[in-house]
């Protein structure tokens, strides 16, 4: 292990997850029949070496990028997320975890959808490496992604530099030119803390008061049942009645 690069470090610790995850569904949750399927790439991972557990599960992609994947793989039961009201199981990775379990999701641009699929699931996992979780009892590490309504871009910028959390910045694509359009065909904003949030509930529904705002990246605690979290030589689970190395 001292022989790994900081990268392949990371890598490993995702497989760990990825591995313990997939042992986890067949023996905790292979009654469920509905299924939500996040976006990023440890979900993608996840997906690739458990795919004989999503093959016969009617699936619930949150993007076009996990929609494409699942098809990639023969995994062709995926459903509009429009059709859907109870989900089994809802299967995501995060941005930054804290010790609270709050997250911060949304990289991938997903997560207004992501947010609309984990609210109607029964239980909720999320599959991290070790990089992604702070154990603190705050937010603080990533800009929370805001999805805004195009037309209100210009107000919900200047009004969330007046709350005074954070600053905004518009995101902006790198393989078009102009701002990442969302599956939804809103624009995001990265709001970057300029200081810890030890309540990111009481955040999110400020945030969702500015006119404009969609929803935020944001996904307290209430929303999270299980973390899988990869660390190089293992795994550590938390969550409700969880915890511990593996």
């Amino acid at each position: 292990m001292l022989d790994m690069d900081a990268s392949s470090i990371i890598e490993q610790a995702k497989l760990n997850a990825c591995d313990y995850a997939c042992r986890h569904l067949y023996e905790k949750y292979g009654d469920a029949l509905v299924v939500g399927v996040g976006t990023g790439s440890t979900v993608k991972l996840l997906i690739t070496k458990c795919r004989d557990f999503f093959t016969e599960r009617i699936l619930v992609p949150s993007s076009h990028d996990t929609l494409l994947h699942l098809v990639s793989l023969g995994l062709n039961t995926a459903v509009d997320p429009a059709g859907v009201d109870d989900i089994d199981l809802y299967i995501d990775g995060a941005d930054e975890v804290s010790g609270k379990l709050d997250l911060v999701k949304g990289r991938g641009g997903a997560f207004l959808r992501e947010k609309s699929l984990a609210v109607r699931s029964r239980v909720r996992m999320y599959v991290v490496d070790y990089t992604k979780y702070t154990g603190l009892n705050h937010i603080y590490v990533k800009p929370i992604p805001i999805e805004v309504v195009p037309v209100s871009v210009k107000y919900v910028i200047r009004k969330l530099q007046e709350l005074g959390y954070g600053e905004p910045l518009l995101r902006m694509g790198t393989g078009k030119d102009g701002p990442v359009v969302s599956d939804n065909g809103n624009f995001i904003v990265d709001y970057r803390l300029l200081k810890p949030v030890e309540d990111p509930l009481s955040l999110h529904n400020t945030l969702k008061l500015v006119h404009g705002v969609i929803e935020t990246g944001i996904f307290p605690s209430n929303l999270v049942d299980i973390v899988v979290v990869g660390e190089p030589a293992g795994v550590r689970v938390l969550g409700k009645n969880t915890g511990g190395r593996e």
